[in-house]
């Protein structure tokens, strides 16, 4: 089996622990990390990663754009980057950031400053090495119900609900497939530009954060 490839964006504390743990865990494979930042890749040179100093979410479009390949997508930013990626696609169809409407059934929502909707089965500080486990919670230990990925799924309401999900790639790492994202993009494309709202959320078991997209 040939080693997957991971690409990192943002080199922060989040970033930095990422490298240091697929580096460990996936010695054969390739990572990129990117950061706008010459300063914070200079933290992880001692590594066996490529580093590219830049724009994330340009950085990540340029990319995609002239056939890249990569398996997984690693977001260590302070804002949803994959729907900044899709925002930027679609903007020539019409597309821009819409209002999160009010939505029942989530745990702990809550707003961040640009009207993302943050949610999050956990009302504590995760610890970072947490190993997510399908059944129970490792730091409460209390069983576990519906995934939050599968909870913004089944959303119902005067939107589509689109779901990108975040795996588990190391202890306190998670990342999506790039393919995941570009489905996505095609999706909406094929559909047309109508008069829809469309929300776009990045989930795991327990942590996501929805943003929307409306024509």
């Amino acid at each position: 089996m040939n080693p997957l490839s991971y690409l990192i964006i943002g080199c922060g504390h989040f970033g930095r622990r990422s490298v240091e743990t697929l580096v460990k865990k996936y010695p054969r494979s390739k990572i990129v990390v990117v950061d706008k930042h010459k300063k914070e890749c200079k933290k992880i040179s001692r590594l066996s990663v490529e580093t590219r100093v830049g724009d994330g979410v340009t950085y990540l479009k340029q990319f995609l754009s002239v056939s890249g390949k990569v398996d997984y997508i690693i977001p260590a930013v302070p804002f949803h980057l994959a729907f900044e990626y899709i925002l930027s696609q679609l903007k020539p169809l019409g597309g821009k950031r819409g209002k999160v409407p009010d939505l029942t059934g989530l745990p702990n929502p809550m707003r961040g400053k640009t009207g993302d909707l943050y949610t999050s089965i956990a009302d504590f500080l995760c610890p970072e090495d947490c190993r997510e486990p399908a059944r129970y919670c490792t730091f409460t230990r209390e069983k576990r119900e519906k995934p939050l990925y599968k909870l913004l799924e089944d959303l119902r309401g005067p939107f589509e609900s689109k779901v990108i999900r975040s795996k588990q790639l190391g202890l306190g790492v998670g990342g999506y497939l790039s393919e995941d994202l570009l489905k996505i993009v095609m999706e909406i494309k094929k559909a047309g530009a109508s008069d829809r709202l469309i929300l776009i959320s990045t989930a795991c078991r327990c942590h996501s954060v929805t943003s929307a997209l409306s024509f």
